[in-house]
């Protein structure tokens, strides 16, 4: 590991993994990623009501003899608490670009997402936390470089170098298309 990247701070406090993990409904999740709600179509229900109706029209539709299975859920309240409970990707954002002197047939939209938002929706996220490097680092063979993933060039440590020392590279790869971009 580079010499001037990364030290742990506050080392006797959990991190943000060990704070998910003592959640109270971790193990659960573990079962069932859709928990609070008992599986994947209660799920798709709930956010079908949270999305395309009001607290009221959602009471009312619960209260419905046709609603025969139970739900995790009984009412409102707890619906929106289970939802609150849920990870939230970041939302996308829609921007119509105009241009000076050049007409269209249909409007321009840029189509993006807040790339802060993103960053710490990935870095906040457990599912990534064992696929991330920090730390610059070197692999010989025989007194050769071998080269593979971006924090094992030169580049990498060259600007680790030049970086305060405690503080980590964290490289990030923005893309950009005509297609959706997640």
């Amino acid at each position: 590991f580079h010499p001037k990247s990364g030290y742990i701070h506050g080392l006797n406090e959990p991190n943000t993994f060990e704070r998910m993990k003592q959640d109270d409904v971790e193990a659960m999740r573990e079962h069932n990623v859709y928990y609070s709600f008992s599986d994947r179509a209660e799920w798709e229900l709930a956010k079908f009501l949270c999305n395309n109706f009001n607290q009221g029209q959602i009471t009312q539709f619960l209260k419905l003899l046709w609603m025969r299975k139970p739900l995790s859920f009984m009412n409102t309240k707890q619906l929106f608490t289970f939802m609150d409970a849920l990870l939230v990707a970041p939302r996308w954002k829609c921007m119509p670009i105009h241009t000076d002197g050049y007409t269209t047939t249909h409007p321009v939209n840029l189509i993006w997402r807040d790339a802060l938002e993103v960053v710490h929706h990935i870095f906040s996220n457990p599912i990534f936390a064992n696929h991330m490097e920090y730390n610059p680092y070197e692999i010989n063979d025989n007194g050769e470089c071998e080269y593979g993933e971006w924090m094992s060039c030169e580049q990498a440590s060259e600007i680790q170098n030049e970086l305060p020392v405690g503080t980590t590279i964290m490289p990030i790869i923005l893309t950009s298309d005509k297609t959706p971009v997640t």
